[in-house]
């Protein structure tokens, strides 16, 4: 239970703690005399759920400014993306929207790892710590709160990772396919210049038809290095490529006036139809397609780059553990000491073990690194420093 439960029957008392019953016998002419023990272990709870309130109110706060701060950084790429012609204006939100397990995979270890470390710089500066070790209080049981945020954190990114993350990734290409279908989605203004890539294409369309896919009267100017062509038509559409991703702007009825700055030599060609294909990063389109594939799909997969998938999606629910393990030592700090010290230290140890991460997925998905052991060298080798880590602590500051 949370605290000590009393109930006197006779000449004997229960008292609970740590859920267990535990009867002590006392003279009846010294009744309300208690030994110190069970005294002692209800005063420990108290501090196992003041450690918890700590740190999960710091997690919180930490989450929420990363989390502004993390979307700041994608709402400027997707500008950068609808001002190039990658992405669609009309679906902005709904991108950010589907955008927020990824998200939340990278944030919350970050925010569990900051918020131990903080948390218990906090109690280190204010000397909270000396008082409660020199009341018994041992390093291990800081554990018990400590699982308590964990635990509950990592099911979530385990449930985030293999299931909402590659159903989100599914929606956003689903989303993306039918805006091509829709001008007025694609943010396509009549009557209205659109520049893209950065100056280098110039598109402008005099009308929509009520189906909201075909265009009417379009031109175009585009500029390749020192060339320039200028590409007018009576029709046009927006289509996707369904085998290759790729997207397609066709023009019907048209010509192509081609030219350079420095040159007379000029070209015209007039055509029926013809394709341009708009610009879209081929890498983006490559890791789209496999972080929309459901996890049952490619789970038994002997393939580098699905079975690195795999152990990706499940990176953000061991991080958790690994990190708030490791945060304990690293919170660890000497009387006078700052915690803006340990906060650096633990900035540090985070890049190193996230970088430590990525090189071995790329690796992985290249095939220049066995599936087995994968990512898990990296996890346990920083469990295994935290635990040694924790131990040679505790041995320095002792047992209660």
């Amino acid at each position: 239970m949370g605290s000590c439960l009393l109930c006197r029957t006779g000449s004997a008392e229960a008292r609970f703690f740590w859920d267990k019953p535990v009867i002590l016998q006392e003279n009846t002419d010294k009744l309300g005399t208690l030994p110190d023990y069970p005294l002692r272990e209800a005063k420990l709870i108290i501090l196992q759920k003041y450690f918890f309130r700590e740190w999960f109110w710091t997690f919180l706060a930490t989450v929420v400014v990363l989390l502004i701060v993390m979307l700041g950084v994608s709402l400027g790429e997707m500008l950068r993306d609808i001002a190039g012609g990658r992405l669609p204006s009309g679906l902005l939100g709904t991108l950010i929207l589907l955008k927020m397990p990824d998200l939340l995979g990278t944030i919350l270890p970050l925010s569990v790892f900051i918020a131990v470390i903080w948390g218990l710089g906090r109690i280190y500066r204010d000397q909270e710590m000396a008082v409660m070790r020199a009341s018994g209080f041992h390093w291990t049981l800081m554990l018990r709160p400590l699982f308590f945020l964990l635990l509950p954190v990592s099911a979530f990114l385990l449930i985030s990772g293999l299931v909402l993350s590659p159903l989100a990734a599914s929606a956003t290409q689903k989303s993306l396919e039918n805006a091509f279908r829709n001008a007025a989605e694609w943010g396509l203004q009549t009557g209205k210049f659109h520049v893209l890539r950065g100056g280098n294409l110039i598109l402008y369309v005099e009308s929509v038809q009520r189906d909201g896919r075909t265009l009417e009267h379009v031109f175009i100017q585009q500029r390749d290095g020192d060339r320039e062509q200028v590409w007018a038509a009576e029709k046009g559409y927006y289509w996707l490529d369904p085998e290759t991703g790729n997207r397609f702007l066709t023009l019907e009825n048209g010509r192509i006036t081609e030219g350079g700055a420095d040159t007379l030599d000029f070209g015209i060609m007039r055509f029926s139809r013809n394709d341009l294909r708009l610009p879209e990063p081929e890498n983006r389109r490559r890791a789209d397609a496999l972080e929309a594939q459901p996890t049952s799909a490619i789970l038994f997969s002997v393939e580098p780059a699905e079975a690195t998938e795999i152990q990706w999606r499940l990176t953000p629910a061991v991080a958790v553990l690994v990190l708030g393990m490791l945060a304990i030592p690293l919170g660890h700090s000497a009387p006078r000491e700052g915690r803006g010290g340990r906060a650096v230290l633990g900035v540090l140890a985070y890049i190193v073990y996230a970088n430590g991460l990525y090189m071995c997925r790329n690796w992985m998905a290249k095939g220049e690194f066995p599936l087995i052991p994968g990512l898990w060298w990296v996890h346990l080798l920083v469990l295994a420093i935290a635990v040694i880590w924790l131990r040679r602590q505790g041995r320095v500051i002792g047992k209660a």
